[in-house]
């Protein structure tokens, strides 16, 4: 069963082409390349441009959790949370 989880992320006023750069050249690749995730992909607000929202997919939540107790995690995150403008809002979700 799939299961996506949904990340909205608030980046800091002015930084948010410096994030998509960082997230297109090494984010992106970072959550592509983990054992289970089926994609992950990232959008921008279209009324709120600091909000951007990242969409993942893994084949079983199993993956997820593995995924966040690699290094690879915790590189993405020293990619990441420097834009953070405050905390995310994250939610998963078992597809039926």
């Amino acid at each position: 069963m799939m299961f996506v989880e949904r990340v909205e992320v608030p980046v800091t006023e002015g930084q948010e082409e410096a994030f998509a750069k960082a997230m297109s050249e090494r984010g992106l690749e970072i959550l592509a390349a983990a054992a289970g995730c089926a994609s992950a992909r990232l959008g921008r607000g279209v009324e709120s441009p600091s909000k951007f929202l990242l969409l993942l997919e893994w084949d079983a939540v199993e993956f997820h959790l593995a995924f966040t107790k690699t290094a690879e995690f915790g590189e993405f995150v020293a990619i990441a949370r420097p834009f953070f403008a405050g905390p995310t809002s994250m939610e998963h979700f078992s597809m039926l």
